[in-house]
């Protein structure tokens, strides 16, 4: 268990506080009893300039963990790398694989982020749960239980559209503190209900304390909205911050539902967990 986590978000689509920028993307950096480890990396445009005003050390980093393939989660990887050197990286093997919109437009890993991967100290292919640092690990692929989630949009392995792109590569990280169990999202493709249903068995059914980051609610219908309000309001959700691809209906939605739970996540946002003095 993490006795004091300091959740920082380092990258979103909108900053908060002065000198800091946004892009669309995300990328979180958690501290961890004196542990560093940063979650996905923005397209790059953002990341170390936030990370310098905030006072946040790159080169300090014990491992990199990548939600999914998608170039606004990926994209800062040679930045960071550049300032931490070898470092272990934890990733899905389908994340490296070509990724399409619905236009045929190429939405991938950048070429030169796949090249950084050769810079790692190690890469690890997280194709079952897997502990980063003591206390905090990362789901693997979540299973696709409920029919009513998707992956937030057309999404394809080729230019032209013919293979469907599932994002089997998603998945999501989790800490065990003192309060509960945090969970950190990049887009949350698998589903958010499907991630906290499957979350919440591999922890032996332990509270669910908060919920923070991408949740690709942004075209979702009022049947899927319910359905995950649902399930955040039965697992009694203390800290609720969906960012960056949840879209601004699902945003106002969750905040109706949950006045006093809601929290803004935007870069520059600094959570603290655990055995909070």
């Amino acid at each position: 268990m993490i006795r004091n986590l300091e959740l920082t978000v380092l990258v979103e689509n909108q900053p908060i506080g002065r000198g800091l920028l946004g892009e669309h993307g995300i990328a979180f950096h958690l501290h961890a009893d004196g542990r560093n480890v940063l979650f996905d990396t923005g397209q790059g445009l953002t990341l170390t300039h936030n990370a310098g005003a905030l006072g946040i050390d790159l080169s300090a980093l014990d491992a990199i963990v990548l939600s999914h393939g998608h170039y606004d989660h990926t994209g800062g990887l040679p930045a960071v790398l550049s300032r931490c050197g070898a470092v272990d990286i934890y990733l899905h093997p389908e994340a490296l694989r070509p990724k399409f919109n619905r236009d045929g437009k190429d939405i991938g890993a950048p070429k030169a982020s796949i090249s950084a991967l050769g810079h790692a100290r190690a890469v690890h292919a997280t194709e079952k749960p897997t502990e980063i640092v003591p206390g905090l690990f990362v789901t693997g692929p979540v299973p696709r239980r409920n029919a009513f989630e998707d992956t937030g949009g057309p999404f394809y392995c080729d230019a032209h559209r013919h293979e469907e792109d599932l994002i089997p590569d998603d998945q999501a990280l989790y800490a065990l503190t003192s309060q509960g169990v945090v969970v950190i999202l990049g887009c949350c493709h698998a589903g958010v209900v499907n991630t906290l249903e499957y979350i919440s068995e591999l922890t032996g059914g332990r509270p669910i304390h908060a919920v923070i980051g991408g949740t690709h609610l942004l075209r979702a219908g009022e049947e899927r909205l319910a359905h995950t309000a649902g399930l955040l309001e039965t697992l009694d959700v203390r800290v609720l911050a969906p960012n960056h691809c949840t879209g601004l209906n699902a945003q106002c939605y969750l905040r109706n539902r949950f006045p006093d739970r809601f929290v803004e996540a935007p870069a520059g946002k600094r959570f603290h967990f655990g055995d909070i003095e």
